[in-house]
């Protein structure tokens, strides 16, 4: 769970990232969606954590965000498990801009304890609630 890359933190889940300078997310071995989360975007709602975004945030068009259109409109369709990386920012202020977030220093580390959900998804806004798994 500690500090990793992007890249350590998707195999720890027994993902590849198709690209690890521009994907966010990928599927796992065991078919569910990876997908690496900023930590200054997430609330807690009723007791679970809830993470909220927007595509358009990000460059349109860009490969990285088509690919997690794709990733986000497949786990809706068919109710994949969303596993969760935790990329926390040096400078939110620049994330939050939708500038190259790929320039941002950052730390990731995984979450394993914790399942999810896409519960909305418009094309653009995406809504992921996850929950501790039970033992």
């Amino acid at each position: 769970m500690g500090n990793l890359n992007l890249s350590q933190a998707f195999a720890e889940y027994g993902a590849k990232l198709a690209n690890h300078q521009w994907a966010v997310s990928a599927i796992a071995d065991d078919g569910a969606l990876i997908i690496s989360c900023w930590a200054h975007y997430f609330k807690k709602v009723d007791g679970h954590l809830q993470y909220e975004d927007i595509l358009s945030r990000w460059r349109a068009n860009s490969a990285g965000n088509n690919l997690i259109r794709q990733h986000i409109e497949d786990a809706m369709k068919n109710g994949r498990t969303v596993r969760l990386v935790i990329a926390t920012a040096n400078d939110t202020a620049m994330v939050d801009s939708g500038n190259d977030a790929s320039k941002v220093k950052k730390t990731f580390h995984t979450r394993p304890d914790m399942t999810g959900r896409i519960s909305y998804f418009d094309g653009d806004k995406f809504v992921i609630d996850f929950q501790r798994k039970k033992s």
